[in-house]
């Protein structure tokens, strides 16, 4: 029953500046080196969502169940610190064929960089790994560049080269789509809104199955590794939490969504919303 990161297609095409000079120690000052996003180039906004990357210890945390929908699965995360800079990411799969983490990085209100790796499988059943950049400034793209290796250690050596268009013209893609479908992922809200539809006993562990109230085919499903009076109640009396929404703490553990037991002192329908 180990989950593993998917990719809904169709719904996403997968599922964020500074200066030289730091005159602050604080964690936040790379980030609040520049007021703006209007005018950054590609260098600016590598320092600034190089920044961002050394420091989301000090960021605050959000994240997704791990969505699934046949061989296809979602799960999103959320960084964010003093509305400055803001990096979205999702990891997405389709079965063993291809493995997507995509990373959108924000200026205030304004994404700056799209960064993707893809690993595929070719031909001869050797993996292919691909990295892209892509630099935006007021929503348009204006740099694009990739590498290609056989692994994650020889892609990590390898510099990027600039990828050439005519006219400069880059694909349009629909970022504003894709965040909003990750904040409904982050929040369970429309196709990703998850009701009680059976609770699965292994010999290993138990399994909380949820599924989509608008999209039956969509299900997350969330391990028990430790029980207490809230799952005692949907083990016993499952009937009672069918179809409704339920009201508990999971962590994200081996890619796995797991269950956050409460406290003795709170009872069983403390995670039933009604």
């Amino acid at each position: 029953m180990k989950a593993i990161y998917f990719f809904f297609a169709g719904t996403l095409l997968f599922v964020f500046q500074g200066c030289n000079n730091f005159k602050s120690t604080h964690p936040q000052a790379e980030l609040a080196a520049e007021a703006g996003a209007t005018g950054m180039t590609d260098k600016s906004i590598l320092i600034f969502t190089t920044a961002i990357d050394r420091q989301l210890s000090n960021f605050k945390k959000e994240y997704s169940l791990i969505y699934l929908s046949g061989d296809l699965s979602l799960y999103a995360e959320r960084y964010s610190q003093y509305n400055d800079g803001i990096l979205y990411r999702a990891f997405s799969s389709r079965g063993n064929l291809t493995h997507l983490i995509k990373s959108y990085y924000f200026k205030n209100d304004s994404l700056v960089l799209v960064r993707e790796r893809t690993e595929t499988t070719n031909q001869e059943g050797a993996p292919v790994l691909k990295d892209t950049r892509t630099y935006l400034r007021n929503n348009v793209a204006f740099r694009m560049e990739t590498r290609t290796a056989a692994s994650a250690e020889a892609i990590r050596k390898l510099p990027y080269s600039a990828v050439q268009l005519p006219g400069s013209k880059y694909p349009d893609e629909n970022y504003k789509e894709d965040i909003i479908v990750l904040n409904d992922a982050l929040a369970g809200k429309d196709k990703f809104e998850m009701v009680f539809q059976n609770i699965m006993t292994y010999p290993e562990a138990r399994y909380i199955v949820l599924k989509s109230k608008k999209q039956p085919d969509y299900t997350a499903t969330v391990r028990v590794n430790e029980s207490d009076n809230f799952i005692d109640s949907l083990l016993t009396m499952p009937a009672i939490f069918k179809e409704k929404h339920l009201n508990f703490r999971w962590r994200i553990a081996d890619k796995e969504a797991v269950y956050v037991p409460v406290a003795d002192t709170v009872t069983s329908a403390s995670g039933l919303n009604r």
